[in-house]
């Protein structure tokens, strides 16, 4: 990790040579037998799934995550469930996810990105703790078997990176988040929002 790479630096532990060796770009997949495609901003998949959330009626206190349904956090996005199946807390995919996609979106709350310097440790359990209320179905690391119970329900996301997209076209398709479809190019780029570069030390 780049924190890593630096805490050496700042520990004295200076020769190390970074390498780009790729990228790897997040999905949220949903059966192509769903009716409609998910448009998704990363601020409205952290009102999904994060645990507590701003009140919308009192937008500085926080309250435990209401939202059932997309359509709650924007009525433009459909009447489905929030179901989202992804990787468990083990899984660096899932941490991730938690650092690209909530806590990114978790920013576009001014009160609530303000304290990410002065109180890091409460910005760090707002952003990036997920909800535990059934709406994130923690299915284990096996993508395969989340594609599965994609198509299975169409109405619900799942989490994976980039490969499993591409195994699976004839099954899944990625939700567009911030108005950028997931591609090969979008990723290598870096305009995909829920994208890294992956480095070798």
């Amino acid at each position: 990790k780049k924190s890593e790479f630096e805490a050496c630096q700042k520990a004295g532990v200076t020769d190390l040579v970074e390498v780009k060796i790729g990228f790897d770009g997040i999905i949220l997949a949903q059966s192509k037998k769903s009716k409609q495609k998910l448009d998704l901003t990363r601020k409205e998949i952290y009102l999904a799934l994060a645990k507590r959330v701003p009140d919308p009626t009192k937008p500085e206190t926080l309250i435990e995550n209401p939202y059932k349904t997309w359509n709650e956090i924007n009525p433009k996005l459909p009447t489905y469930k929030i179901e989202v199946l992804g990787p468990p807390p083990t899984s660096g995919t899932r941490d991730a996810f938690a650092e690209l996609a909530l806590e990114s979106g978790c920013q576009a709350f001014d009160w609530i990105k303000a304290k990410k310097d002065s109180d890091p440790a409460w910005f760090k359990n707002v952003c990036m703790t997920v909800r535990e209320d059934g709406a994130y179905v923690e299915a284990g690391e096996n993508d395969n078997l989340i594609v599965q119970k994609l198509e299975n329900n169409p109405s619900a996301l799942g989490i994976f990176g980039y490969s499993y997209l591409e195994q699976n076209g004839d099954k899944v398709g990625a939700a567009t988040v911030d108005g950028v479809t997931a591609t090969y190019e979008t990723i290598s780029a870096g305009q995909y929002p829920i994208s890294r570069p992956l480095f070798f030390y």
